[in-house]
């Protein structure tokens, strides 16, 4: 595989990364909230290989991981122009680890992805926080068995809920206030947001690890490095992750 372009379509981001060389060495991020036609993808993604300077405009492969089926159809005919082979789509049948949850097919594809780079860079058992729109917490055994796991409102997601519902509180930048009692309501907010999904998160893990044993727990997402810089469980934080489970699914490298 010499050029590689990943898609995780996501419900507030597409992000996209280009793999070439064994590393990934651009990532760009479009809105996934508006609509758009092939075409105009088609003249987004141009647009992006060319501020970066991509020698003809074309990749070997395309990957794409969506959880927003009704993009994934425009996105990957977009992307049908620039790729040399057949776009991929990953689902719950490409080779990966085995899958309990009921149904599978239940399983977001963003989700085997990370988990599968989980169990191929840092072994199994493992433990996967997503903290994205959602935060979602996946879980592998030490058979690498997906046992399932967890899915909760994501850190945006709760204090935007926050302002949308309670016609008396602001909207508010997302950073640990000076300390976890707040002294004024932007404070309170923030500290109710954060301190309370790290709390969240922290909770869980050691609740998982009373039923699967120790786990290291792999942290990606928009707010990863925030909560795991005050984490008692967060091992470490992988940007990557999804972008890279893409590129192992598709090519046949997970194993």
């Amino acid at each position: 595989m010499k050029r590689f372009v990943a898609l995780d379509i996501g419900n507030t981001h597409i992000t996209v990364g280009w793999w070439e060389g064994g590393l990934w060495r651009y990532e760009w991020r479009f809105s996934s909230k508006a609509r758009r036609t092939a075409d105009e993808w088609t003249i987004l993604f141009d647009g992006a290989l060319r501020r970066a300077e991509f020698p003809d405009r074309k990749v070997d492969t395309c990957g794409i991981a969506s959880v927003v089926p009704a993009l994934t159809r425009e996105v990957a005919k977009a992307l049908g122009t620039l790729c040399l082979s057949p776009v991929q789509v990953v689902h719950e049948h490409l080779k990966s680890v085995q899958i309990t949850y009921d149904p599978p097919s239940a399983v977001g594809p963003d989700r085997i992805c990370g988990v599968a780079t989980a169990v191929k860079t840092y072994g199994a058992p493992v433990i996967v926080v997503d903290l994205g729109t959602a935060t979602v917490v996946d879980v592998v055994d030490a058979d690498r068995v997906y046992r399932g796991g967890i899915i909760a409102p994501g850190v945006a997601t709760a204090a935007e809920s926050l302002n949308q519902l309670a016609a008396l509180l602001p909207r508010v930048d997302l950073a640990f206030p000076p300390s976890v009692i707040g002294t004024n309501t932007v404070n309170a907010i923030q500290s109710g947001v954060l301190h309370g999904a790290l709390a969240m998160i922290d909770g869980l893990v050691d609740r998982i690890h009373g039923e699967i044993g120790s786990a290291p727990v792999v942290a990606t997402g928009g707010f990863a490095g925030m909560i795991q810089s005050r984490s008692k469980t967060i091992t470490c934080v992988d940007q990557h992750l999804v972008l890279e489970g893409i590129r192992l699914l598709v090519s046949g490298e997970w194993s």
